[in-house]
């Protein structure tokens, strides 16, 4: 089978390597696609991924320097265990299963989370069989829409909010759709690129702004929010300034969703001004937990059940931009690093 293996940072090769063996509880799965995020795989690509040089202490909920056992080196293949983070967003179609393998079938198109490679091996709770009607293709988005639905259940949106979404690529056109469910009256885009804006208004956006052609877009939408500001923003970018606007952009005594991953010191942001005067609330919305005040009510598996469903009612489509095949994975992961003006989605297929 076809693996991926990087041998140093932007550094990206295939490799050929045996088939994986299969135990009486698992399913052998070819992949039929697989989507490349442009946040945590990019930082990974680059080689600035914190996880190299720091760990995660689970039990005490800090990160903290990594020791010589716990740092990653190169090279490091997509079959490596415990390597998450060479793609998590694989739709494949199920073509062996063991013995004890009770509600999934040979024939079955399947979602999980699993590296960039031609065949991935999985236990039966590990996949997510995708609905009947669903192209495969979109399964990709499952994770997506997790973690968006999540900073939605983070930022409680009202019916009549005016909300603010910043940032315009995957998440951020998930998090533009789903607060229009949500009952939103306006929903406000915010990106830099002429196609990310676009799309967002074919996808329910009501006015989408370019910081790049816009004097001072927190000012622009206070115009169109009787000088209120909004209700909510949601900031997707991962971005320090546009983490700034964002406190600019939202009313007095709302809160700002910090949905992406911010790298490196903050010197861009300025926590005086708006900040500080206008009560804004910052909050991390991290898709590995649930606000604790809905918690007796929502579990996992709930969030689960809603983004499956909401795979059929979505505009997922116009967010596939790019389908490359795997052999050119290098090529892909080269357009997404400088910043391809046309790209939303990039999908690998196999």
């Amino acid at each position: 089978m076809k693996i991926m293996v990087y041998e140093g940072p932007k550094k990206l090769v295939i490799s050929e390597v045996d088939n994986l063996l299969i135990n009486e509880d698992e399913m052998r799965i070819k992949t039929l696609f697989s989507g490349i995020s442009h946040g945590t795989e990019m930082n990974v690509y680059r080689g600035l991924a914190p996880f190299f040089n720091r760990t995660n202490d689970g039990d005490l909920h800090l990160f903290r320097k990594a020791n010589d056992s716990e740092k990653w080196d190169y090279p490091i293949k997509s079959n490596d265990s415990g390597v998450w983070y060479m793609g998590y967003a694989s739709v494949g179609k199920v073509i062996e299963v063991g013995a004890n393998i009770k509600n999934i079938k040979v024939g079955d198109i399947v979602y999980s989370n699993a590296p960039h490679q031609s065949e991935v091996i999985k236990k039966e709770n590990e996949v997510v069989k995708l609905p009947k009607g669903i192209k495969p293709e979109w399964g990709v988005f499952y994770t997506n829409l997790i973690t968006a639905y999540n900073g939605i259940l983070d930022t409680r949106i009202k019916l009549g909010d005016n909300v603010a979404v910043s940032g315009l690529g995957v998440l951020g056109q998930l998090v533009v759709q789903m607060a229009k469910l949500s009952g939103a009256t306006n929903v406000f885009g915010i990106d830099l690129l002429s196609k990310r804006l676009e799309t967002a208004l074919k996808n329910g956006a009501d006015k989408v702004f370019n910081p790049l052609e816009v004097d001072d877009v927190a000012y622009a939408i206070r115009k169109e929010t009787n000088n209120l500001g909004t209700d909510a923003v949601i900031e997707v970018t991962g971005n320090q300034r546009a983490l700034n606007e964002a406190i600019r952009i939202a009313a007095p005594d709302t809160v700002v969703t910090a949905l992406g991953w911010y790298q490196g010191p903050s010197t861009n942001l300025m926590l005086s001004d708006e900040f500080h005067h206008n009560r804004i609330t910052l909050r991390s919305s991290q898709t590995g937990a649930i606000d604790p005040k809905i918690r007796h009510m929502w579990d996992n598996e709930r969030k689960e059940k809603i983004c499956l469903d909401l795979l059929s009612k979505l505009e997922l489509e116009n967010l596939i931009t790019h389908k490359i095949p795997f052999d050119d994975v290098a090529k892909a992961y080269d357009m997404i690093d400088k910043l391809d003006k046309d790209i939303i989605q990039v999908v690998l297929t196999y």
